[in-house]
């Protein structure tokens, strides 16, 4: 049984685990409280994953697993606030959660794919990864990190047969099956997303994977 490991069970994290179980798959749900990790799914392991002692200890609980994906939503206020405005600590959710655990994400999980000899490792991320507008400078430099991170990943694992890819969603979240009148995004579609990048054979692997709703601009 094929079995998936995601960070962030709450949300989107939730709705790829209902998506793959449905089909067969076993799912392991990693959150920061022990209520989401109760909700979830599949096996629920509340955990804190930012430094590489917590996540050592998760994949060491979850391996093996075939898809590892990391959908860990930042804390604080959205996108950051302006840069002359804002809070003196308006990036410490970036540089303290988010690319602490993407570090740790593809170092630990990375290694865990190369043991088992092959997979696919996912991080999810905004559209201020490509670029970053007014109002949201702390998110766009913690996103682009991300980015940096998978890109560098891409090419130092795929000798190992592991599939790195960055799925970016440029827009705001729906719900499962709601897309707003297509202002937003379906979570079940990237579900299927995700899916789609696991299920892509080796001589056409994508790396970078970005998806916009249908009622909002796309941006080159």
């Amino acid at each position: 049984m094929p079995h998936l490991l995601v960070f962030g069970a709450r949300n989107l994290g939730s709705v790829i685990a209902e998506h793959l179980i449905a089909q067969g798959w076993d799912a392991t749900g990693v959150s920061r409280t022990e209520e989401t990790a109760a909700a979830f799914p599949g096996t629920g392991i509340a955990a804190d994953v930012t430094s590489a002692t917590g996540m050592r200890s998760v994949v060491e609980q979850a391996k093996p697993f075939d898809l590892v994906v990391n959908a860990v939503s930042p804390k604080g206020r959205f996108g950051g606030g302006d840069l002359v405005t804002t809070d003196d600590d308006a990036m410490a959710p970036y540089l303290e959660q988010v690319l602490p655990t993407s570090f740790a994400f593809f170092r630990i999980c990375g290694a865990a794919l190369i043991e088992r000899g092959g997979g696919t490792i996912i991080q999810v991320t905004g559209g201020s990864s490509r670029r970053a507008l007014p109002g949201r400078a702390p998110w766009g430099a913690g996103a682009a990190g991300q980015r940096a991170l998978s890109q560098a990943a891409a090419n130092e694992l795929k000798p190992h047969g592991v599939h790195a890819a960055l799925l970016v969603c440029d827009g705001s979240f729906g719900g499962p099956g709601d897309d707003a009148g297509g202002e937003k995004i379906d979570t079940r579609e990237l579900a299927r997303a995700v899916q789609f990048l696991h299920e892509q054979g080796r001589s056409a692997w994508t790396h970078e994977l970005v998806v916009t709703p249908v009622g909002d601009r796309w941006t080159p």
